[in-house]
């Protein structure tokens, strides 16, 4: 059965999706260095924040937001080997 959830992998910061739609969680993975994903309500990485997901060295965490966006959803990722899949409706 299908959910209607789409995902976006991304090795570095990206669009994850244009228009209107929901975050519904974030995995977070640090590689070598500590991560943060910062989760915007925009095209690009500024405007209004939705989330800020931090994870240490090697280690992942995921977070289920669950969050309408109305622009689109960017997400900035810093911290050397940082990935991120953001999974959204």
């Amino acid at each position: 059965m299908a959910t209607g959830f789409g995902y976006v992998h991304l090795e570095a910061s990206g669009l994850v999706k244009t228009g209107p739609g929901i975050v519904h969680s974030v995995l977070l993975s640090a590689g070598s260095a500590n991560a943060v994903a910062t989760v915007y309500e925009e095209v690009s990485g500024s405007g209004d924040v939705i989330a800020v997901v931090t994870s240490v060295l090697n280690d992942s965490v995921s977070v289920v937001l669950d969050v309408a966006f109305g622009v689109g959803c960017y997400v900035t990722l810093s911290g050397a080997g940082a990935t991120a899949t953001v999974s959204y409706l």
